[in-house]
C-alpha cells in the first residue's frame, strides 16, 4: 500500500511547532515552519512539502553602516525530480518594485497563469505583511501597534 506524502509528514515532522492554550476553550494548535508554508498552519493545502506546486516567500536582511538593506522574493516550486537537491526545486522571482506592481505580479504568478489559485489571498497577505517588515526594518514606517489582552497586569 502506498502512503501519501501528506499522511506522512501530518502528524509528526521537524518543521512543527506546538503551541498549548491556556484553557479548554482555546485548546492548542499545531503550526508548520516549513519552507512553501504561506499560512504556518499544518494542513495539507498549504504544505511546502506535501505538494508539488507551492508558493514561498522569503525576506534576506544586509546590514551595512547604519543603513539596513531588506530584499523579498517569492519562490514557485519546478516541476523537476529534484529528489536529490532540494534547494534547486525552486525558483526565484525578486519582489523589488512598489506595493503595486508588485501585488500584480503576486496574483499574475499564482492565479493568472492558473498555477496554485487557491494561495493567491495567503500569498497576498504574507506579501503586504512581508512589504511592511521591510518599512520598519528600512524606518520609513513605525512599527504595528499591538493591542493588549483585557485586565492584563501590565496595565
Amino acid at each position: 500500500m502506498v502512503a501519501s506524502s501528506g499522511l506522512l509528514v501530518k502528524k509528526q515532522n521537524c518543521f512543527q511547532q506546538k503551541r498549548n492554550g491556556n484553557t479548554k476553550r482555546s485548546g492548542s494548535i499545531v503550526l508548520s515552519a516549513e519552507p512553501g508554508n504561506l499560512k504556518n498552519m499544518n494542513s495539507y493545502k498549504f504544505s511546502g512539502l506535501c505538494n508539488s506546486k507551492a508558493v514561498k516567500m522569503t525576506v534576506d536582511e544586509e546590514t551595512t553602516d547604519d543603513k539596513t538593506k531588506v530584499t523579498i522574493s517569492m519562490g514557485l516550486k519546478i516541476k523537476k525530480n529534484c529528489s536529490t537537491k532540494p534547494s534547486k526545486s525552486w525558483s526565484t522571482i525578486p519582489l523589488n518594485k512598489d506595493f503595486r506592481r508588485t501585488a500584480k505580479c503576486v496574483v499574475s504568478q499564482t492565479e493568472a497563469q492558473a498555477y496554485r489559485t487557491d494561495l493567491k489571498d495567503a500569498a497576498l497577505a504574507r506579501w503586504a505583511a512581508l512589504h511592511r517588515f521591510a518599512k520598519v526594518k528600512k524606518g520609513l514606517a513605525k512599527p504595528a501597534v499591538v493591542k493588549k489582552g483585557r485586565g492584563g497586569k501590565d496595565e
